[in-house]
């Protein structure tokens, strides 16, 4: 269970803004142990630190997560238990978001950031984001594929979770890594991305979006347009958006 949530300038550890979800309430909080503090500071001025990666520390019965961008940390607090792998997407995603509409003002910023609007929301919106599926929903992924398989000349199609694991599809062995890693790399999205991107598979484009805590991807056949491929994961992803809606 996420308990706070903090952004932290990177090099000094300056406290930017603080949101808790304790009681399951959204409230702004300024309350960081010292050392939780000096943690930042330290991790963030070492130039082996990734930018990539969630750093954990334990004490007593919660876990404290950091992710560190080019000008600011992301702190999380958790109940032990808590799922780190999708926990991190939250945050790469977050960071990604924050860096984007707010990054330019950091350097100057002198206060809790919260005072600005939107701020809350996006917070809000990542680390309350549900990733979790119902059944409804696992079903509507497995009748599309199956619907996509038969009205596109495709080579494969599927649908991965916020973990990588497969949820639907006919994806060959070989190539569900190369997928796995893409998806590792990238964050969630709290709605449906616009555009396609695609990347190379022993000869096949196969196409991939992402709804939410979920990749698609759809291949062409090798060697061939990958118009089909893009149409078809295009399909999937706003019928999928729909559905979680």
């Amino acid at each position: 269970m996420i308990l706070r949530v903090f952004l932290l300038r990177r090099d000094v550890g300056e406290h930017l803004y603080g949101m808790s979800f304790e009681h399951d309430v959204s409230e702004h909080s300024a309350s960081m142990p010292p050392h939780i503090r000096a943690c930042v500071t330290l991790f963030g001025s070492r130039e082996s630190t990734a930018h990539d990666r969630a750093y954990t520390l334990e004490q007593d019965d919660l876990v404290w997560v950091y992710m560190f961008f080019e000008m600011f940390a992301v702190v999380v607090s958790t109940t032990k238990g808590e799922d780190i792998p999708r926990l991190r997407k939250r945050m790469f995603s977050l960071g990604k978001a924050f860096a984007k509409s707010y990054g330019y003002i950091i350097s100057s910023w002198s206060g809790d950031m919260g005072d600005i609007e939107g701020v809350d929301t996006l917070v809000d919106r990542y680390m309350r984001l549900n990733l979790d599926l119902g059944s409804d929903t696992l079903s509507k992924i497995e009748g599309l594929i199956n619907t996509i398989l038969e009205n596109y000349d495709v080579a494969y199609a599927g649908v991965f979770d916020a973990g990588g694991d497969l949820l639907s599809g006919d994806i060959p062995n070989s190539h569900i890594q190369s997928i796995q890693n893409e998806i590792s790399a990238a964050g969630i999205d709290s709605g449906v991305e616009i555009m396609p991107h695609a990347i190379d598979i022993q000869g096949h484009s196969v196409q991939m979006l992402r709804v939410s805590s979920l990749s698609i991807a759809v291949a062409a056949y090798r060697d061939e347009s990958r118009m089909a491929a893009a149409k078809a994961v295009s399909e999937i992803a706003q019928a999928l958006h729909e559905t979680m809606d």
